[in-house]
């Protein structure tokens, strides 16, 4: 089992068993800031997709395998325990489903989507499936898990002497200019900005010294 490291927290225990890994899947526990605790994820692609939640201001928390639902597929019963329930701000919840592009066309998975779809819709919440060509998107995954995995650690000290320092500076800046100060904020500091968007830069390319942040 796969363990992204995190200082603290505990272990999200999933309503189904997961295995640990096995041939063709890496189960990685996911050290989420966000729940303050790490998720158990059955395979790469649902840790991946965590760190879209963690990026998005509105997701306010969400759990794996939170759920079993008993539904009416093509004339049979049939139970599905969904891979995560995501609880947005305005209070809503999404019940979603992380599948790989070539395995969840096939016709067995749509039509038990079709029907968690319209069960949960009747219950006023959503269902949304992932694959991996929305959650993998580069390089906009790569840039949220540098900066994710740099910001770890970062103190508060940390975090208000970049403040400070960029109230008398002049967007915008490279961050390689950043880090020249003569007194420099440290980097942790800047990862967890960009990443809770405090400085803002272009996500469609590799963030590095070079990219130009903005704030204010």
């Amino acid at each position: 089992m796969k363990k992204l490291r995190i200082n603290g927290g505990e272990t999200a225990s999933p309503l189904r068993n997961i295995k640990r890994s096995q041939f063709g899947k890496q189960t990685t526990i996911f050290p989420s800031r966000k729940n303050g605790e790490s998720i158990v994820c059955e395979v790469r692609l649902e840790a991946d997709a965590c760190f879209h939640w963690e990026y998005d201001k509105d997701v306010i928390s969400y759990r794996p395998q939170p759920e079993r639902l008993v539904l009416e597929v093509e004339g049979k019963i049939r139970t599905y325990v969904p891979d995560f329930e995501v609880l947005y701000s305005d209070g809503s919840t999404t019940f979603v489903e992380v599948k790989p592009d070539n395995v969840y066309r096939k016709p067995k998975y749509l039509a038990l989507y079709r029907a968690a779809e319209e069960f949960l819709h009747k219950r006023g919440q959503r269902f949304q499936l992932l694959t991996d060509s929305q959650i993998r998107q580069q390089p906009r995954l790569n840039n949220l898990i540098k900066t994710y995995s740099q910001a770890r650690g970062v103190t508060p000290i940390e975090r208000a002497y970049l403040r400070d320092q960029l109230s008398m500076l002049k967007a915008p800046m490279q961050i390689g200019d950043l880090l020249a100060l003569p007194s420099p904020p440290s980097p942790a500091s800047l990862s967890a900005a960009l990443f809770e968007q405090e400085l803002r830069c272009n996500w469609d390319k590799p963030i590095s010294t070079s990219s130009r942040v903005f704030w204010g």
